[in-house]
C-alpha cells in the first residue's frame, strides 16, 4: 500500500508540474486593434500585405496619412476577432505611389510582455482602447508604436498613453510591377498628391 500512495503521489507531483508547464507556456493575449498608417502626406503607399508573426494579417491598402504625426495615427483601425498575443515580428510588402517603389520587411520587435502587462496595469482595457500602430513610409521607412485611447474623456486627450515599439527601420527595395498601380498613380498626379514619378 505504501507503494501505491507514494506511486500516486509522483503521478500527482507530475501532472501538477504539466499543467504548471503547459500554463506558463501559453503567452498572455492582449485586447487591442491594429492601425495602420502611412504617408507622410504627399507620399500615399498601397500595403499589399501585414502580417504578424507569419501567422496572422490584418488588412492596410490605401494610406496616406498619420505617419508624420507623433504619436502616429489616422482613421483606419482593424479591430482583431479576439485577444491576441504580443506580436514578436511583422512583415510587410508595399507600394510608394511617389518613387514607384515596391518594398519589403521582416521586422523582429522586442519582447514587449512585460511592458504591456504594466500598460494594461496603468491603461485599463475597461477604460482605455488599445491599438498597435505599424506605419509604412513612401521612402521605405517602418515605425511600430503601441497606443492606448482613453474612451470617456471626450475632448481631453491628456490621458491617452503612446510609446514607440521601433523607431524607425527601413526596408529592402524589392522586385515588383508598378505598371500594377499606373491607373492610381496617375489619379494621384492629377488630383495634385504627388508629382509626376515619370
Amino acid at each position: 500500500m505504501p507503494d501505491l500512495l507514494r506511486l500516486g503521489r509522483a503521478i500527482l507531483l507530475l501532472v501538477l508540474s504539466w499543467g504548471l508547464t503547459a500554463c506558463e507556456a501559453e503567452p498572455q493575449r492582449y485586447e487591442f486593434s491594429v492601425q495602420p498608417v502611412g504617408g507622410p502626406r504627399g507620399w500615399p503607399v498601397w500595403v499589399e500585405e501585414l502580417t504578424f508573426d507569419h501567422s496572422w494579417g490584418s488588412p492596410a491598402g490605401n494610406l496616406n496619412a498619420g505617419f508624420e504625426k507623433r504619436p502616429p495615427r489616422s482613421g483606419a483601425i482593424v479591430t482583431l476577432p479576439h485577444p491576441m498575443a504580443a506580436p514578436a515580428s511583422v512583415q510587410a510588402r508595399w507600394f510608394s505611389y511617389r518613387t514607384q517603389t515596391f518594398y519589403e520587411i521582416d521586422l523582429a520587435l522586442p519582447e514587449t510582455d512585460e511592458l504591456l502587462r504594466q500598460w494594461y496595469r496603468e491603461y485599463p482595457a475597461s477604460r482605455y482602447l488599445h491599438y498597435l500602430v505599424a506605419g509604412f513610409s513612401g521612402e521605405g521607412e517602418v515605425l511600430v508604436w503601441w497606443r492606448a485611447w482613453c474612451r470617456d474623456c471626450g475632448s481631453d486627450r491628456s490621458q491617452d498613453f503612446h510609446a514607440p515599439i521601433i523607431e524607425s527601420a527601413i526596408a529592402e527595395e524589392v522586385e515588383g510591377d508598378p505598371s500594377t498601380f499606373r491607373s492610381q498613380t496617375e489619379r494621384r498626379v492629377e488630383e495634385g498628391v504627388i508629382p509626376s514619378p515619370w
